[in-house]
């Protein structure tokens, strides 16, 4: 188990970093040179302090950094320009804030993610969590937006406000009576200053970008048909007439899987949920006790299980995706004939282990797999041991069952 677990993690950490391509960008340097080049991107939530990129596909890594390069863009993703200035480094974290009203400048030299472009134009500056805003227009250079929480008087137990940002909006849209409209009702986040910076804009739509573009990534459903087969560990009995354990056995499942993939981080995280019908049978099995033979015997045993988990997907190029995905088995249910574990002599049952009904929440499951066309699938995934057996105090007997799955997948739609 360590060894799969630790399998999975060097899987995740090498193809996270393989399948990170080179996109088509631009540059322009601090002489307002600008240069079509290929930009590594990682597609991270906090602003980069850095970037890679290459002349050419083939070239070697260059390094961008705000102190040499004015501006940077990846079509159809976004842009960043450098930005010399303060910097409020005041947190957001409640058990954190400070006890001043005023914000916690310091000069640093960053790269600000454009948001809107245009007559008046919006940035951000993410770094922990935190993100603060920014503004510029052609009469003045980028200049912070104030926002900050904080502790008043000192007081842990009470949350304040400083929302000098209200006033600068006045003040930037005095002249714009759609915009003022709405710095009522706006609020320090990127949709809602978004949304004031846009109205401004598009009433100047003749001489305005408007927006600074990106592509934007929405939810998607997939439904696959998962066919496969489960190839089962030796089933290992406790305390049933001793402790035994029946051969490793392979049967058939069929799992009908709904993927629900995010609209964040391009795509690449997915929830999912997965019932799944599978069989499995052994042959009688006999125990020698006390100079006696005995058997203990388990019909065909089927059952379904509906997991629930989240995947990830490494892609390699637009045809071909890994993936790596983890699941909880939230409910257990068994079906077919078996109902208990009979143990018999002679031909005559003389005990009984009762099989669980439903079992919830009592295994997990990890997997790796490989995507085709977002069509074709192959997948391979290891399921934790369980106690498929009822138990109470008075009879703890365990029959633990655990699997591993080559599954293969067609995406319907």
């Amino acid at each position: 188990m360590k060894k799969l677990i630790l399998f999975l993690f060097l899987f995740f950490i090498f193809f996270n970093n393989a399948q990170i391509r080179f996109e088509k960008g631009y540059i322009i340097t601090n002489d307002d040179k600008k240069e079509e080049v290929f930009i590594k991107n990682p597609d991270r939530s906090d602003s980069p302090k850095n970037f890679i990129y290459r002349i050419s596909e083939k070239s070697s890594d260059l390094l961008g950094t705000p102190d040499k390069i004015k501006e940077y863009g990846i079509y159809d993703f976004g842009s960043y320009i450098s930005y010399t200035g303060p910097v409020d480094k005041s947190s957001d974290d409640i058990s954190a804030l400070s006890y001043k009203y005023e914000p916690e400048f310091r000069n640093e030299t960053v790269f600000l993610k454009v948001l809107v472009s245009g007559d008046k134009n919006l940035y951000s500056y993410s770094e922990k969590n935190t993100t603060k805003y920014f503004y510029s227009d052609s009469e003045s250079t980028v200049q912070p937006l104030i926002f900050k929480k904080y502790n008043p008087q000192g007081d842990q137990f009470k949350v304040a406000k400083n929302n000098s940002y209200i006033k600068q909006l006045q003040s930037i849209f005095n002249e714009d009576t759609a915009a003022t409209k709405l710095i009522p009702e706006t609020k320090y986040t990127e949709n809602n200053l978004k949304k004031i910076f846009r109205t401004h804009n598009q009433q100047l739509s003749t001489n305005s970008e408007n927006e600074n573009q990106s592509k934007k990534y929405t939810a998607k459903y997939n439904l696959n048909v998962r066919p496969g087969i489960n190839f089962y560990s030796p089933l290992k009995t406790k305390r049933v007439v001793g402790s035994a354990e029946f051969p490793s056995r392979a049967n058939f499942r069929l799992g009908l899987e709904a993927e629900f993939i995010l609209p964040i981080n391009k795509n690449k995280w997915s929830i999912l949920l997965e019932p799944t019908y599978s069989i499995y049978s052994n042959e009688k099995l006999s125990i020698p006790s006390e100079n006696n033979l005995y058997n203990i015997s388990l019909e065909s045993y089927s059952y379904i299980n509906i997991p629930v988990g989240i995947r990830y997907y490494l892609f390699l190029n637009n045809h071909s995706k890994f993936f790596i995905n983890t699941s909880v088995n939230v409910i257990n249910i068994r079906t077919g004939k078996a109902k208990s574990l009979d143990m018999n002599y002679n031909d005559q049952t003389f005990d009984k282990a009762e099989l669980k009904s439903i079992l919830a929440s009592k295994s997990f499951s990890f997997g790796v797999g490989y995507i085709y066309k977002n069509k074709f699938s192959v997948e391979a995934r290891y399921n934790s041991q369980y106690n498929i057996l009822a138990f109470t105090p008075s009879s703890p007997s365990e029959a633990n069952l655990s699997y591993t799955s080559l599954i293969l997948g067609y995406n319907i739609f």
